[in-house]
């Protein structure tokens, strides 16, 4: 064992001694949040276009959004109206609880496995897929010391056994939180925020964009948007959560 890992074991173990594990919904000891009340969270069992949000098998884009959407469609695993839902990725992103992944990834692989998002919605081989995370800029990353999409993306990659690039796409401008803005300052806020590094590399793939939260779309049809320029055959999104849309300013 390489000594930074063992560096890094024993600050964890020295943490979780000075700060337990507790259970984000009923404060069991152990671990961010136990078997007991994961399997309580109820997963998303109908998605909807990204545009018009109507119902839409596999979260397609419907055909009249497709106009001025550059997403094929978005799948999500949980109701962020969801108080625990809300708070586990509020600690992850904002407390740097990175062991809440681990959850996190479970219930989205889940999602995917019970909707049959790969198996019926695809035909395509292994070797025309890639995993991309929404990148962060770097100053936020060297803020957060970590990259919550990249993580959850990695093991997406690993169950499904696909190939994850995070040397694809890059953020160019470290925008605003999204959090508080509009839906047109969303809009706003992520234009041409994104680039493409090694085209050759997306040229007729499918390409799953992995983000944490769907709120208005911005951030991924705007990442869609270049990364389609760029070749790529389609884009879908896969994101933890999807949000309550934020309607525009009159």
């Amino acid at each position: 064992m390489k000594i930074k890992e063992k560096i890094n074991q024993f600050k964890e173990l020295v943490f979780n001694l000075l700060l337990p594990k507790l259970c984000l919904a009923c404060n069991t000891e152990g671990s961010y949040l136990c078997d007991c009340c994961l399997a309580k969270i109820p997963l998303i069992d109908k998605f909807s276009c990204p545009g018009c949000q109507k119902i839409s098998p596999y979260g397609k884009t419907c055909e009249a959004c497709q106009k001025s959407y550059y997403l094929n469609g978005v799948i999500y695993a949980l109701d962020y109206k969801n108080p625990l839902v809300q708070r586990m990725i509020k600690q992850l992103k904002y407390h740097f609880i990175k062991d809440l992944i681990n959850p996190l990834a479970k219930i989205l692989i889940n999602e995917i496995k019970s909707s049959n998002f790969l198996s019926g919605n695809f035909t395509a081989d292994e070797s025309s897929f890639l995993m991309i995370p929404i990148p962060l800029h770097r100053k936020k990353f060297l803020w957060r010391g970590f990259n919550q999409s990249e993580l959850l993306a990695k093991k997406l990659a690993e169950e499904f056994e696909l190939n994850l690039r995070t040397d694809i796409l890059i953020k160019t401008k470290n925008t605003k939180s999204q959090t508080d803005l509009k839906e047109n300052e969303r809009h706003l806020n992520v234009k041409n925020t994104f680039a493409v590094n090694n085209k050759r590399n997306i040229k007729g793939k499918i390409i799953f964009l992995i983000d944490d939260v769907l709120t208005t779309g911005s951030t991924l049809n705007e990442a869609a948007k270049e990364l389609k320029k760029a070749g790529a055959q389609e884009v879908w999104g896969i994101t933890l959560a999807k949000g309550m849309k934020i309607e525009s300013r009159k």
